[in-house]
């Protein structure tokens, strides 16, 4: 359990989210310029980047150092592409320089001014985990997580690389081969403990889009709701197919939590004009 004490004298929290950044290339880092740009405007207090950060340990080393540029709280969770050995290492060696640097598989429970989080890192189906030392989340972690006991009133927020298991199109965890592939351990998860808010990720192609209770039910950006999943999608450049027929070429996504509500909202790039 870790406390962050960045007091501010209200009850509100602005996070900035970040997944899948997958690489360093120049158009993921525009997009990740303007995602910092676009929060810093926006006032975010807390960064998270929730998982698949980058596949190589030279552009996860560049990704974090980018990442911590700001000097804000930030959040780092492992996902299904990253070695834990590499993740480990990479955050070590610039925690003692950037302190405001948490890693979300050591610390699995964080106090923040407003909020508290909890981490479940890595994936839960080992068929998708990238690397050989990879990190593969099993029931166990989940019921150990489900043993905390919250400090305080703090609305939770649940941050994981994948989303809960949904039901149908509409749902944050969606394919093109047109089933849900969520975890229904967190389904469960969120529904014991009552946690109204969760931050994803992993299904890039049903990005940038929030759910409400129920993990289906599509919430408009910008409308304050009672419980909300997001799902922040890719920050990569590199195109993706979405699930609407467009291309997607990086988003990221700000929630902002007051008064036991939240609501999101959603900033999709487009690539570098070439000089």
């Amino acid at each position: 359990r870790l406390e962050v004490e960045t007091p501010d004298g209200d009850k509100k929290i602005v996070i900035g989210v970040v997944s899948a950044i997958k690489d360093v290339s120049s158009g993921t880092k525009h997009n990740l310029k303007a995602a910092l740009e676009w929060f810093k405007a926006e006032g975010v207090e807390w960064l998270v980047a929730n998982g698949d950060l980058a596949l190589e340990e030279f552009d996860l080393e560049e990704v974090i150092d980018l990442l911590a540029e700001p000097a804000l709280p930030t959040l780092l969770v492992i996902g299904n592409s990253e070695s834990t050995g590499s993740f480990a290492r990479t955050l070590k060696d610039r925690v003692e320089k950037h302190p405001h640097l948490i890693n979300g598989v050591l610390v699995r429970q964080i106090l923040a001014d407003d909020a508290e989080l909890w981490t479940v890192p890595g994936y839960h189906d080992r068929r998708f985990v990238h690397q050989n030392a990879g990190c593969v989340y099993k029931e166990e972690d989940i019921e150990a997580l489900a043993s905390l006991t919250p400090a305080g009133d703090r609305p939770l927020v649940l941050v994981a690389h994948g989303p809960p298991r949904g039901k149908g199109k509409t749902a944050n965890d969606w394919i093109f081969d047109k089933q849900n592939v969520g975890d229904p351990m967190l389904n469960d998860l969120i529904k014991r403990k009552k946690i109204p808010f969760g931050l994803f990720g992993h299904i890039l192609e049903a990005g940038g889009i929030g759910v409400g209770s129920d993990f289906s039910t599509r919430l408009s950006a910008g409308k304050t709701v009672g419980a909300l999943h997001v799902n922040a999608g890719s920050l990569s450049g590199d195109p993706w197919q979405m699930n609407d027929g467009s291309t997607g070429t990086g988003m990221a996504m700000l929630v902002t939590i007051e008064g036991g509500k939240a609501k999101y909202a959603v900033k999709r790039f487009t690539p570098p004009t070439e000089e």
